[in-house]
This record gives structure tokens, sequence and C-alpha cells, in this order.
């Protein structure tokens, strides 16, 4: 019984040692690189037009008074404004993005990412911590421009 418990005591042991030398503990610049590929990640998977603005870095974000205008017309209209912005998003984000690379210093960081269906260049996202939660910082991406100024009537 000794020798089970003490084999036992020794593999648990070794394993911890594998997983320090193998992964080890994320640095923090190891857990703010998987968090500015999730924001990209959750913002390609967006859903509605207010989860996708939510991943907008302040500069960016559509002003909530004009979601509401907009979201208003849209019911007006009868207008499915989410699956605009589905297929939008559809058509500005691959589905097999992928982050090659992110560069971090201080609040900002520039995430490298390219698509093998997307036969441009790899390309360039900037984005910001803001308030602990990483925002990307590309004006109009994914929706194309949308005006932040006062709208006509």
């Amino acid at each position: 019984m000794a020798l089970v418990a003490a084999a036992v005591v020794v593999a648990v042991v070794a394993a911890a040692l594998v997983w320090l030398v193998a992964a080890g503990p994320m640095s923090s610049s190891d857990r703010a690189e998987r968090a500015v590929e999730q924001t990209l990640r959750d913002m390609t998977a967006s859903d509605s037009f207010a989860e996708f603005n939510s991943h907008l870095c302040a500069e960016n974000r559509v002003p909530q008074d004009l979601v509401d205008n907009i979201t208003a017309s849209g019911e007006q209209t009868g207008t499915d404004l989410d699956a605009m912005l589905r297929e939008s998003i559809a058509g500005s984000f691959p589905q097999d993005l992928e982050v090659t690379g992110v560069e971090i210093e201080g609040d900002v960081a520039t995430a490298q990412v390219e698509s093998e269906s997307d036969e441009s260049a790899p390309e360039q996202v900037r984005m910001l911590d803001e308030d602990g939660d990483w925002k990307v910082c590309e004006p109009g991406v994914g929706m194309g421009a949308v005006p932040q100024g006062d709208q006509p009537g």
C-alpha cells in the first residue's frame, strides 16, 4: 500500500514538473496576449450590433443614443439590423481568422491577423486596454464606416 501511495506522489510531482517546464504559469504578457486573441474571436462571433459595439474602444464605439436611434428605426421599418451586422461581419472577418502575433506596450496592443481564405497580406489590428478589457480600435472595422456625428432628422 505504501508503495502505491509513493508511486502516486511521484507521478503527481513528475506531472507538475512537466507542466512547469512545458507550459508553466502564464506571465502577465501571456495572459494579455490571450485576452487580445479572445477579444478578436468574441468580436467575430458577435450576434448583435450591441455586442459587436461593446468590443470597440471608446474612440470608435458608436454612441449609445445613436445605437438606440438605429434600433428604433429598424423596429419601425421591420429591418433586422442584427442580421445585417452578422452579414457585414461575415464579409469582413473570415471564419478562419488567425492571430499570428501580438505586441503589447502598456495599454496598447497590436495584433497581427491573417486568414488562409483571404488572400490579402496579414493585417495589423490596434487595440487598447480599457478598464481591464481589450477593445478593438479600428474605425469602421467589420461594418464599414459608421457615422458618429449628428444624424439628420
